[in-house]
């Protein structure tokens, strides 16, 4: 029949092009895949209409069981259904089953139908976001590289539970002078704790109870080669993991109530916190929720903080529109909150880099064993 045919024909352009996208590696595989939906001779929507059939037919047979039941002891009633040797009560509940089968049935139907176009299309604008600012997925052995980052920085010893990286990517911010490579982690982590609740009993009586209670935080860092800076940690949460042995406070009152200063020694204190770094730091808060930096010994800057929406991205068309969107994924799909977050970091870089000659090279990996 007509629909089926038109439902059979979108579902397989659907699902091949999912496929493409899921194995695309480049903006112009991504490309490939819209023109297949600019060039479908065919509706881009599934039609519906025996699933609205389906739904109306399920209203009707709940209104029957309600009918049923509100005159079930009537003399017509009755009569008839003894005639027939049938139980009303069996048939309103049947009735009332198969009607909420139907409805439940076709809604989810229509559901899960009328979400492939949009989530397909939201997966090409992520990826889309990747390839334009030069990220890259990394295949990482979770426990392998938290144990490194442990040995390297104290923010990540989050969880008296569990801890695990839910995603990592590498990429390269281009500054006017020199790239600065990076590492995007999101570190979800569970801390377990026990708390006393009062329970009452069906009787009334009141007792003490001991549960344990599991809280879910999420923590996202971007990682930077930085050999600028060593020794150095700048804090505004109470993730005292992160502190050196030297506190320091400075003459700024907004920067001692935001922030803790410590560091290895005074000297590299002093060194540090400069009024222009001062300045530059409490402009951090503008662009990013609980901020803290750390400055190993060996050269690498840990930037983390509790803000999601670090790869937010937002696109004005779909594969609805696919003309028009193929021209947005064409200009590449830009990343506003992590180019803020980046280029901050890079004027970090440049208020202690006092001869702009290093060239970066990727922060270590965690190699699997």
């Amino acid at each position: 029949m007509p629909n089926t045919s038109q439902n059979a024909r979108f579902s397989e352009l659907l699902a091949v092009n999912e496929a493409s996208t899921d194995s695309a590696e480049s903006t112009a595989d991504l490309l490939k895949v819209i023109y297949e939906f600019a060039s479908y001779d065919g509706p881009l929507k599934f039609n519906c209409t025996r699933a609205w059939w389906f739904f109306g037919t399920g209203l009707l047979l709940i209104a029957g069981a309600v009918a049923l039941f509100c005159y079930i002891d009537t003399y017509q009633v009755v009569s008839f259904f003894r005639r027939l040797q049938i139980e009303p009560g069996l048939v309103g509940a049947v009735t009332g089953v198969l009607g909420i089968g139907f409805a439940i049935g076709s809604m989810k139907w229509m559901k899960s139908k009328a979400d492939r176009l949009p989530s397909l299309s939201r997966k090409i604008a992520a990826l889309s976001s990747y390839f334009h600012n030069r990220l890259m997925f990394l295949e990482e052995n979770s426990h392998c590289t938290l144990n490194e980052l442990d040995t390297q920085f104290g923010d990540y010893r989050r969880g008296n539970y569990s801890r695990e990286l839910v995603e990592s990517l590498e990429g390269v911010f281009t500054g006017k002078l020199r790239d600065l490579p990076y590492h995007y982690r999101h570190l979800h982590y569970v801390n377990k704790r026990t708390e006393q609740v009062t329970v009452t009993d069906k009787d009334g009586k009141t007792r003490t109870e001991t549960r344990v209670v599991y809280d879910h935080y999420d923590r996202y860092s971007l990682v930077f080669d930085f050999p600028w800076i060593t020794g150095i940690s700048v804090r505004s949460d109470n993730q005292s993991e992160n502190d050196y042995s030297w506190p320091m406070d400075t003459a700024s009152p907004d920067f001692n109530k935001s922030f803790c200063l410590t560091g290895q020694s005074e000297i590299l204190c002093a060194k540090f916190i400069k009024p222009s770094t001062v300045l530059h730091l409490l402009k951090l808060f503008e662009i990013l929720d609980r901020p803290n930096l750390e400055f190993s010994d060996d050269g690498l800057f840990c930037l983390s903080f509790a803000s999601s929406d670090l790869l937010a991205f937002s696109t004005e068309y779909s594969l609805a529109s696919p003309n028009e969107f193929y021209a947005e994924i064409a200009a590449g799909v830009k990343l506003p909150r992590l180019k803020s977050v980046l280029q901050w970091s890079y004027a970090l870089s440049e208020l202690h880099d006092d001869n702009f000659t290093f060239t970066a090279s990727p922060p270590n990996k965690c190699k699997e064993k």
